[in-house]
């Protein structure tokens, strides 16, 4: 940097990360793991120049020092080269192994003027590339400072927001297009944090999922759930139902069965009343057992939603191989339905699909009376959305239920 300053250059710093490289470790052991890193520093060594510096700096993190760098133009070129050089077979006894790197990149002195700010940028970097899933680089930037920052924040709130009593239920109800009498309700997962306030879902929830409290939080929404259908229940109300949304990586838990049945039993409801909502990404990952465990819940008794179907693969051989009650049609779609041919075309498309399948079509994000009215030509059985009702408290909903049964 001393140099670089004196000859008003750019000092580049590449933070490189090996992408799973805890698998190797794992499965082949870490004499195998050593000798993966050795070729790999000898790679990289081979793709600088003389006045240039690698470094590991512990594990499988690695550091190039490019000096008199032009622009950021070279520096992609040179992060290319490392993800093209990385990704070559590493051959050991006999066997291929393939690996891959994820890079993040600062430059001296546009990002920061001090050693341990450079770092700490390139790093910052890095974690970008590794969050878009690997084999790639990313460049620092104030806007990526920001977001990583609130995302490191969101993290250190959210690990004590289930014992801080931070998260809590709504529930939105579904309706029968058909009858216009309700069916059931969604519980919806929210948080109010004192730090950072009301914090979305779509934020939070994937975070929790990274970091494994997603299990815990899981449960914490079925028991709450299963305790308002009890209320439900007690009051006569037998028919209503409960769709509940089922993570990934809860849904591998090994004592998942055990502990629903357990739970169902305990607040006495019936198994018919509930509906767990699975997204596509659980059967893209092709994790072990999905089918085995899905027939359990079925037979069971528990019914089976396809979430947010037309937004993912959307492979109609989930809907063969997979033992699914309903679809869910994504918002998306329906905001589109009254002034966009391809949306009514795609939603008129998956009813006719799914009655072809036996299977119930929810709509979400019902808005408006012109959206309904559409839904209802094309034979949609269930809404969901505003023009309906907002997600509302637990105590709201019995006020709702015997409005509706009055009704």
């Amino acid at each position: 940097m001393a140099q670089a300053k004196r000859s008003k250059s750019t000092v580049g710093v590449f933070y490189i990360d090996l992408d799973d490289f805890k698998k190797v470790n794992d499965t082949l052991g870490h004499e195998t793991g050593d000798r993966l890193l050795v070729q790999v520093a000898q790679r990289l060594a081979k793709l600088v120049r003389e006045c240039d510096t690698v470094g590991r700096l512990g594990g499988d993190e690695f550091i190039l020092l490019i000096n008199s760098m032009q622009n950021h133009d070279t520096a992609r070129t040179i992060a290319t080269q490392i993800i093209e050089t990385l990704e070559k077979p590493v051959d050991l006894d006999g066997r291929s192994l393939l690996i891959s790197g994820s890079i993040g990149i600062a430059c001296y002195p546009q990002d920061a003027d001090k050693v341990t700010d450079l770092m700490r940028k390139a790093d910052l970097a890095m974690y970008n590339a590794k969050h878009k899933g690997g084999s790639c680089f990313a460049f620092y930037t104030k806007q990526l400072n920001d977001v990583l920052e609130r995302r490191f924040l969101v993290e250190e709130q959210l690990r004590n927001a289930l014992c801080d009593n931070q998260l809590y239920l709504v529930y939105q109800p579904k309706i029968d297009l058909r009858t216009g009498k309700l069916k059931g309700f969604e519980a919806l997962l929210r948080w109010q944090n004192p730090r950072l306030g009301s914090v979305c879902p779509s934020e939070f929830i994937p975070l929790a999922e990274q970091m494994g409290i997603i299990i815990n939080i899981g449960y914490f929404v079925v028991e709450q759930a299963f305790a308002l259908l009890q209320v439900l229940s007690d009051q006569g109300h037998h028919d209503i139902s409960m769709a509940i949304n089922l993570s990934p990586r809860q849904f591998r838990d090994e004592q998942l069965h055990d502990k629903l049945f357990s739970l169902v039993k305990q607040y006495d409801i019936k198994p018919q009343q509930v509906e767990f909502e699975i997204t596509e990404g659980l059967l893209i990952d092709d994790f072990p057992g999905v089918k085995e465990k899905l027939n359990k819940l079925h037979d069971f008794g528990i019914s089976l939603a396809m979430d947010d179907f037309g937004t993912g693969y959307s492979s109609l051989s989930y809907l063969r191989h997979y033992p699914f009650d309903t679809l869910k049609i994504d918002q998306e779609f329906i905001q589109g339905i009254t002034n966009d041919k391809a949306d009514y075309e795609l939603v008129n498309a998956a009813i006719s699909m799914a009655h072809g399948l036996g299977l119930a079509l929810v709509a979400e994000g019902v808005e408006t009376n012109e959206q309904k009215n559409l839904l209802q030509q094309l034979g949609c059985d269930i809404g969901q959305g505003y023009l309906f009702a907002k997600p509302m408290q637990a105590n709201q909903v019995t006020e709702y239920v015997a409005g509706s049964q009055a009704c």
